[in-house]
């Protein structure tokens, strides 16, 4: 069989030159080396454990003085043993630390996070970037904490950026097959996934969708800003660990992203508003029902993310700050010129 070199050649040659020019024009690629932040790392899940003695009402009153708001979330909300203000309240910590069970997640913490300089560095770094696009706004400190298994990320959106280390333990942790969690989650409860989901936690309360009962096509395009956004923030980070996915379930969606985009179309989903079909393709999920084998869940999420990469694409001119005020979904699939 005879080969045209010369078509070839002129074909390889067409492709490095688009290469070489994406990589050059790539708007994410910024220099943030002269961006200046203090990010300040407070380590709760160790000053909590300190006393070796019964926690007192003075422990408390110290704590409070040190964390502030987030201590008050902590004892109201993600341990739930009641306000500050309880004047037992020292009681029900001293419980909660003294407990077998907490002690023996105390020490497995330990064991994976005793240096925590490594984590502060990415934090620190995906916060330059935040804090190189939207000027304006506040730099969280780092509170890291175990819930007993009851959140990975806390926040009050303005001061603290809470992690709950116990949530990110690997993803064969006995306990997380105990307490009947299910590999689809399990599978990203690690180390390598601690600072995109603590950032990704982070910008998804700064940019909440505002929208109530939204339809399907704006909730895949809010989800599509946000892991744009986790692009920008953490450009060095793999695209799977940004949505939580393996890289088969990203070559799954890479190869079908046109019959899923045409399969939205053709069932008239883009504009439903019921919660069962919402969540079907946003929802947390081992496999969407009734699409071919190997689709992960969240796969709206991932449509939603090639949009609005399509829109930037299309808008160069586009900055963060704008992209993540445009609130018209519809208008945004519109200019995008999406078509996989």
């Amino acid at each position: 069989m005879k080969i045209d070199f010369s078509t070839h050649q002129v074909f390889i040659f067409l492709v490095l030159c688009t290469l070489l020019l994406s990589c050059e024009n790539n708007p994410l690629d910024v220099d943030v080396s002269t961006v200046k932040i203090d990010l300040k790392v407070k380590r709760f899940d160790q000053d909590l454990f300190a006393s070796k003695t019964a926690i007192t009402p003075t422990d408390v009153e110290g704590l409070s003085k040190k964390y502030q708001l987030f201590f008050q979330d902590y004892t109201e909300s993600v341990i739930n043993i009641g306000s500050l203000e309880n004047p037992n309240i020292n009681l029900q910590l001293n419980s909660f630390v003294t407990d077998s069970y907490i002690k023996e997640i105390k020490t497995d913490v330990a064991k994976i996070y005793t240096d925590f300089s490594p984590y502060q560095l990415q934090l620190e770094n995906a916060f330059k970037h935040y804090h190189f696009y939207f000027p304006n706004k506040p730099i969280p400190e780092i509170v890291t904490f175990i819930s007993g298994f009851n959140y990975a990320i806390t926040t009050d959106n303005k001061t603290y950026l809470g992690i709950g280390l116990d949530m990110f333990l690997g993803s064969n942790y006995e306990a997380y097959a105990q307490l009947g969690l299910p590999n689809y989650k399990t599978s990203f409860m690690n180390k390598e996934s601690l600072v995109t989901g603590a950032i990704l936690g982070w910008i998804a309360t700064e940019f909440e969708l505002k929208e109530s009962n939204a339809n399907l096509l704006t909730e895949m395009i809010h989800q599509g800003k946000l892991l744009y956004l986790l692009d920008a923030l953490m450009p060095d980070e793999p695209s799977a660990t940004k949505i939580s996915y393996t890289s088969e379930q990203i070559k799954w969606c890479e190869d079908n992203e046109q019959p899923v985009w045409f399969y939205l179309i053709d069932n008239n989903l883009l504009y439903v508003k019921e919660t069962p079909e919402i969540m079907k393709y946003m929802g947390e999920s081992p496999f969407i029902q009734g699409f071919p084998e190997g689709s992960p869940g969240r796969v709206g999420h991932w449509v939603g993310w090639q949009i609005v990469k399509a829109y930037l694409k299309k808008n160069p001119s586009i900055t963060l700050e704008q992209l993540m005020k445009e609130n018209d979904a519809q208008q945004l699939l519109n200019d995008s010129k999406y078509k996989p």
